[in-house]
């Protein structure tokens, strides 16, 4: 089960972050200039191929899974140890009531700096 959390948060990343520029910066022939807001995207940088091997590929048994889900280094989520047990919980306890089911059409997602299906068509077995 811990494999698959870390798995799923890697896919999945439920937040993305936005920053302001400080001082006017290019990046790659892109110009930011200062107030301007940029959208740090936390589940692109989750499908590096350069860092994971099948990055588009949900791997529950994966054994190497540096994500960024929660954040990294002092900007990481302080709240991301209970994330985790709360989502290993709700899973854990999901698959005890639920275990067999199939997706039966197309998950909607919502849309913003929090993500999460708000639209999860499910058959139970």
């Amino acid at each position: 089960m811990p494999t698959a959390i870390e798995e799923f948060l890697r896919a999945y990343s439920p937040v993305t972050m936005a920053r302001e520029v400080a001082n006017e910066t290019q990046i790659n022939g892109c110009t930011f200039k200062a107030g301007e807001m940029v959208l740090l995207s936390f589940p692109a940088a989750n499908r590096d191929p350069e860092m994971f091997a099948d990055a588009d590929k949900v791997i529950i048994d994966r054994k190497e899974n540096r994500h960024a889900a929660f954040g990294l280094g002092i900007h990481r989520c302080v709240g991301s140890n209970l994330a985790r047990l709360e989502m290993t919980v709700a899973v854990e306890e999901f698959l005890k009531r639920i275990p067999e089911f199939r997706l039966t059409g197309p998950v909607t997602w919502s849309e913003g700096s929090v993500r999460g299906p708000r639209k999860l068509p499910l058959t139970f077995a």
